[in-house]
């Protein structure tokens, strides 16, 4: 921290009070979350609300279970500090407490999203074993309600559970214009407010059957689980044979990422004039972007999907 023009004449304590604007901002940054840590749960709440809920009516409306509003303030928290003591070693520390806060608010979003990607992915894979028992439960003579709630009991805890769990709580429930919550309706809500694409065509599937026979209900979810279980198995394919795309961006990434890791540690003083000053800064940022890009083109080129059901 280049924070005084003047020579430093002990400079093994130096660091003491060329720390001390640091370690302000961090505490004015803790300082400010204790007092509005609650108002900033209730915003990010209200932003996960808006963010899933577009059922036509309240009593139908549905938040799946990503993440909760504290744990994203903590992150978003973590992540300024950790930016504000990195940043601060490159730069006057006003500035690194300014960028701050966008880079703890990006990185709160990029965990949102993990947690997203993550919640999608155990909801598919739960699918089609769950389709399949929904559709014995059927075939058996069970009605549609009381197949879905005994394979809902028989589901571990995870994203599915949840889901189905809503349908089964919300069957029958009072709705704005005064009827009962019929299956189909709460199907169709769940459909539009669930995070999975896979389980939203089958959800749109199950909604037409409702209305049908209960043979053709029966005929049509044992349908959609063989075309689950058929695409899964594509997947799962697809997947492996697009691996090593992720395995060569991990190579590519961690050769870079190690070379640039041993020129920081044999060259300390090189590499802390090289970046900076808020030039500097810039190229650092530009670095670590270019560092990072084979992990993410390698995860991004990794993925499969299919929907053909």
């Amino acid at each position: 921290m280049n924070l005084m023009s003047e020579t430093v004449t002990n400079p093994e304590t130096a660091w003491i009070a060329l720390a001390v604007p640091v370690w302000l901002a961090v505490a004015g940054m803790l300082g400010a979350t204790l007092v509005a840590r609650g108002r900033l749960a209730t915003m990010l709440q209200a932003m996960l609300t808006r963010r899933a809920t577009v059922a036509s009516d309240p009593a139908l409306a549905w938040v799946p279970p990503i993440a909760d509003a504290g744990r994203l303030v903590g992150a978003a928290l973590a992540s300024a500090i950790l930016v504000t003591l990195v940043l601060s070693q490159l730069a006057p520390v006003l500035l690194a407490a300014l960028l701050a806060g966008p880079a703890g608010v990006l990185i709160a979003w990029a965990l949102l999203h993990v947690l997203e990607l993550r919640y999608r992915d155990a909801l598919d894979r739960a699918l089609p074993a769950a389709v399949g028992r929904l559709a014995a439960r059927l075939r058996s003579g069970a009605s549609f309600q009381a197949a879905l709630a005994r394979v809902v009991a028989d589901l571990p805890e995870g994203p599915l559970r949840a889901e189905w769990g809503f349908v089964v709580e919300r069957l029958g429930v009072p709705l704005a214009d005064g009827g009962p919550a019929q299956p189909a309706q709460v199907v169709r809500a769940l459909a539009d407010q669930t995070a999975s694409a896979r389980h939203t065509v089958f959800l749109e599937h199950l909604e037409v059957a409702l209305g049908q026979p209960h043979d053709v209900l029966t005929q049509r979810t044992q349908a959609a689980s063989e075309a689950l279980y058929a695409a899964e198995l594509r997947r799962s394919a697809a997947t492996t044979e697009l691996a090593q795309m992720r395995y060569s961006g991990m190579a590519i990434g961690l050769a870079g990422t190690g070379m640039a890791g041993y020129l920081a540690a044999t060259q300390v003083e090189r590499v802390a004039r090289a970046y900076e000053g808020p030039l500097g800064l810039v190229v650092g940022m530009i670095v670590v972007v270019a560092l990072g890009a084979p992990f993410v083109a390698g995860h991004l080129l990794s993925q499969a999907n299919d929907l053909d059901y």
